[in-house]
């Protein structure tokens, strides 16, 4: 039987266009349903090899917690097309909330409002504020007196008219009145009626506002009514002091001004006893955020809102001052620093228990708080705490700091709004070096003294000790060795032992002689850093094995074992120091100058300590108790925080960079591991990843996925599809 070769062929086109057009139909359903996906979830992926487009660590956790909807707005504009500045600034804000909302998982919503092309969004935002819970009553004791100024005003205006009226009768009948003292009570007097008119005007001015300014308002009157009391009050004076024998006045004008001034005493009482109403009320919240709002020309801010509340974020701590004297390549004399000061305002808005940390110490300044009694009026300097780098990274971390000075108070600060309390305890100062000719020097802390922090410490069940290397009490040969007075509570009741005596020191193999060894650093402070110092992979210390660490001044610690560790308690270690023969701990410092000056060189004793030993461990017992001891004092000072590790060029121009930014994190961690938040143990920003967020930065990944899709996929589909058609042509 023939077959119609014509149609065979039709129908074998028909089903290869129907097969194309069914392919052509779910590749655009496909494709339709990723745009959807991407749009619906925002999700977005960093492609670059250096993490430049991420957030860091400590954010991410941060927003995978987030126990409620978080929304950033960022107020910019760009006053001008040639402001490269002002566009740049926005930009970076814009890329950073973008990055936030794509790691919210939902739970965070970014907006930027340009107010100079959409002017209806502003005020639908100041609305949404005077909506929120949290400011909704704040105004009530305002309004309050608010309401009931106009009808002491009245009653005020009131009087005064009718006092004018009549003084002003009495000086047109008499010619003669014109140069007395009623003269000058009448002119008063119609000041006063315009004040109060005005008065009346701007409070009602100050209500009727977008978002009304009911603290302002209040002042307002405040101001007023002062003006009137101190009025009424020097008239009331005056005349019954002086009125009687003023020349010139009649008995009818003497008559008025007496009368006049007994009509006072009762409007006195009622505008006094108002005025005391007003004295010791707060600024509202919602004002001093509107106010703020509307400085967006000059500085433009980024608020953050929960629900019920919001915080706003000022332009200086999203773009302060840079900290080196180093410029941008673009001029601009300040630095991105947006994404630790968003992320620190979201932990206030979301977390609502906040921890106590209790610095506690015998003698010596305060850690956290500036002695201004050292401020130097000609270098125009301001004083500075010994750890206030450290103090306001924990502001930022939603904790309260506290300073506890046994010296002068016998017992632990009360910290109100805290939920739960962690010591740190430095060591005690050493008492005054003993001098002959001076007065014996007071004594150091006592038992009791030590024993009221171990109690405080115990009721806690949270606490970081501080150690480290404590010196002889003399430099002089044969003084009596350094003590430290927790060393027994430590040992006894944790399992720790603390070396205080040994003062750890890094050398190098000496190029004279190799058999000898020299300081690493021709310097004053002994700091251990990595290679040496490795941390390990407990909870703390974890995420922090590839940043750079270091401690100074540091001691041995010693985890004990066996039967001397206490009964129910477990000992981990945080960071150690490696088996090396390059470092050691020395109990005889002072031998040192004797070895470089006979030698120029030193080398390892028998009663020295060698490594490996730990630098930092972590605690706990049967009773869920928690304890950190770090085995020097100072790793957290500002010397360290601040000690610059190098230079280099970033997005905004040449910075410097901290030799040891795992330090701040390390005790941060610690903080969070005492009180049981795993969660939020992370790696924090690094000062080198500060500036990063310039723009969204492409690296070779993300172009290399750019090429791939949009022209080697689609012609590899064409050569494919090419490849099929010949085939099926034959």
């Amino acid at each position: 039987m023939a077959v119609d070769k014509t149609t065979h062929v039709s129908r074998r086109r028909l089903v290869y266009g129907t097969n194309v057009a069914i392919q052509i139909v779910l590749v655009l359903a496909v494709v339709v349903a990723v745009i959807w996906f991407t749009q619906r979830y925002k999700r977005q992926a960093d492609l670059t090899r250096t993490g430049v487009n991420s957030l860091n660590q400590r954010t991410e956790k941060l927003l995978d917690n987030l126990p409620e909807d978080v929304t950033l707005t960022a107020i910019y504009t760009v006053l001008s097309e040639y402001d490269e500045r002002a566009q740049k600034r926005l930009d970076t804000v814009r890329d950073l909330l973008a990055l936030y909302e794509s790691a919210g998982h939902g739970r965070v919503t970014a907006n930027m409002i340009d107010p100079m092309k959409d002017r209806a969004r502003l005020p639908a935002l100041l609305k949404r504020l005077r909506e929120k819970t949290a400011y909704q009553d704040e105004a009530k004791v305002h309004q309050e007196i608010l309401q009931e100024f106009p009808t002491l005003n009245q009653r005020i205006m009131t009087l005064i008219d009718e006092q004018v009226a009549e003084a002003e009768r009495l000086l047109a009948a008499n010619a003669d009145l014109q140069t007395t003292v009623l003269r000058e009570v009448s002119m008063e007097l119609q000041r006063l009626t315009r004040q109060a008119g005005d008065a009346a005007q701007n409070v009602q001015e100050l209500k009727s506002q977008e978002i009304p300014r009911y603290g302002r308002a209040v002042d307002q009157a405040r101001s007023y009514l002062e003006v009137v009391t101190s009025y009424l009050q020097a008239v009331r004076d005056w005349v019954q002091k002086n009125a009687s024998t003023e020349r010139g006045l009649t008995p009818e004008a003497l008559t008025f001004l007496q009368q006049a001034s007994a009509a006072y005493s009762p409007l006195l009482t009622d505008i006094n006893a108002l005025v005391e109403r007003t004295r010791g009320l707060e600024q509202l919240e919602l004002e001093q955020l509107s106010d703020q709002l509307n400085r967006w020309a000059n500085a433009p801010p980024v608020l953050v809102e929960t629900a019920e509340t919001a915080q706003l974020v000022p332009f200086n701590e999203v773009w302060p001052f840079r900290r080196t004297p180093a410029p941008a390549p673009d001029g601009d004399d300040r630095e991105f620093r947006g994404e630790q000061a968003i992320s620190s305002a979201v932990l206030k808005l979301t977390q609502k228990e906040k921890t106590a940390v209790v610095f506690a110490r015998y003698g010596g300044p305060s850690p956290i708080v500036p002695d201004f009694s050292q401020m130097n009026m000609n270098m125009r300097q301001m004083p500075r705490a010994p750890y206030g780098v450290l103090n306001d990274l924990l502001g930022k971390e939603n904790f309260i700091t506290e300073d506890w000075d046994l010296k002068t108070q016998k017992t632990p600060p009360t910290v109100e709004d805290a939920a739960r309390t962690i010591y740190v305890v430095f060591p005690p100062m050493p008492p005054e070096q003993t001098d002959p000719r001076r007065p014996p020097p007071e004594p150091g802390i006592s038992p009791d003294d030590v024993q009221t922090v171990l109690d405080a410490v115990k009721e806690s069940g949270m606490g970081i000790f501080l150690t480290g290397w404590s010196p002889p009490s003399s430099p002089m040969p044969g003084a009596p060795p350094g003590t430290y007075q927790y060393a027994a509570y430590l040992k006894s009741t944790w399992g720790i032992g603390v070396k205080y005596n040994y003062l750890i020191l890094p050398f190098a193999p000496s190029n004279e002689d190799p058999k000898l060894h020299v300081p690493v650093r021709q310097t004053q402070r002994a700091v251990i850093d990595s290679p040496a110092l490795h941390f390990t992979a407990q909870d703390i210390s974890a995420p922090l094995q590839a940043s750079p660490g270091g401690m100074d001044v540091a001691c041995p610690l010693e985890i004990l074992s066996g039967d001397e560790r206490p009964a129910g308690v477990e000992v981990e270690p945080i960071a150690v120091v490696k088996e090396s023969n390059d470092v050691w701990a020395l109990q005889d410092v002072n031998r040192l100058n004797s070895d470089f000056r006979e030698k120029r060189g030193t080398y390892r004793r028998e009663d020295d300590l060698t490594p490996p030993f730990p630098l930092a461990v972590a605690a706990t017992n049967d009773q869920d108790q928690r304890l950190v001891v770090f085995a020097s004092s100072t790793f957290v000072g500002n010397p360290m925080l601040e000690m610059p590790g190098g230079i280099f060029l970033g997005s905004s121009g040449l910075q410097t960079y901290a030799a040891y930014p795992a330090n701040p994190d390390l005790f941060i961690n610690a903080l969070h591991w005492l009180t049981n938040e795993a969660d939020r143990i992370s790696v924090g920003a690094q000062p080198t990843e500060v500036p990063r967020l310039d723009k969204l930065k492409d690296d070779m990944w993300l172009s290399f996925w750019r090429v791939f899709l949009v022209g080697l996929w689609p012609g590899l589909a064409l050569v494919v599809g090419g490849g099929v058609w010949l085939f099926r042509r034959r």
